[in-house]
């Protein structure tokens, strides 16, 4: 019996109907807060969206900004796997910021993510950290989720907007840091002190941890602090990027009320 061919799926980033250019690496995004973001951002090459989508404001900015291709549903379903909400688009490349240059910005407020291996947790602390302020991220290279199509949908565009900075090592990433005048706070289940204990109306980066581990012993040596946020249940600690959410939260309380307290 004649075997039956095997469907073969488009290459990622490539253009509907089309294959992609050999050794092609065209970035591509998904979810529609995150293309918006990105066409706002100046980032976005083409936008892709699936016919018969209801109306939508989002969508009628994104016709205004940048050329939008409108293509069968199923094709979307293939170049850009997940839950794209009818809208993927093509990016051009990021700018690469190195820790000197973003250093160079004068920021007041920088999230370090020390092993963040869940694309999810990645995205939703990116856009925790742009909600309240951050001006920039420090990312390892190696142990980290990459900034996906998922990680990227995650941060609802947050991604898109921040200042990224990879690193070799987030140990001497965390002494260059302290070089340049910030205070450097791990988050830690045990913690010394409560968040709301450190002045956060200080320049400062805070570095967040993987689930399981949080932020590894020399990373948290390396920090002037490490903070705490109480729990009341029997789960000893909140998932990575809500605890990286509520931290944010108490370092903008602070600076918008004056200063620190219970």
């Amino acid at each position: 019996m004649a075997s039956r061919p095997v469907k073969r799926r488009a290459p990622f980033g490539a253009r509907p109907g089309s294959e992609a250019k050999k050794g092609s690496t065209a970035p591509l995004i998904h979810g529609r807060n995150a293309v918006l973001e990105a066409a706002r951002a100046g980032r976005v090459v083409r936008v892709y969206q699936a016919s018969g989508l209801g109306h939508d404001p989002r969508l009628d900015e994104l016709g205004r900004l940048v050329r939008v291709e409108v293509v069968p549903a199923e094709r979307l379903d293939v170049i850009s796997p997940g839950v794209h909400q009818g809208v993927a688009a093509e990016l051009k490349p990021r700018k690469a910021w190195t820790l000197k240059e973003l250093l160079a910005t004068d920021p007041t407020l920088l999230v370090g993510l020390d092993s963040i291996m869940d694309p999810q947790n990645l995205g939703a602390i990116l856009r925790s950290a742009e909600v309240h302020g951050s001006d920039g991220a420090i990312i390892p290279e190696h142990r980290s989720a990459p900034l996906s199509p998922a990680a990227a949908k995650a941060s609802s565009g947050a991604s898109e907007l921040l200042r990224i900075c990879h690193v070799s090592g987030m140990p001497s990433a965390i002494a260059e840091v302290k070089r340049a005048g910030l205070w450097c706070v791990a988050l830690d289940p045990r913690g010394e002190i409560y968040a709301w204990e450190f002045d956060f109306t200080q320049r400062v980066c805070i570095v967040v941890g993987s689930e399981g581990e949080g932020v590894h012993r020399l990373v948290k040596e390396r920090c002037d602090a490490r903070v705490r946020l109480p729990v009341a249940g029997h789960i000893a600690s909140l998932n990575a990027s809500a605890a990286a959410a509520a931290l944010l939260y108490e370092v903008t309380r602070q600076r918008t009320t004056g200063g620190r307290g219970s």
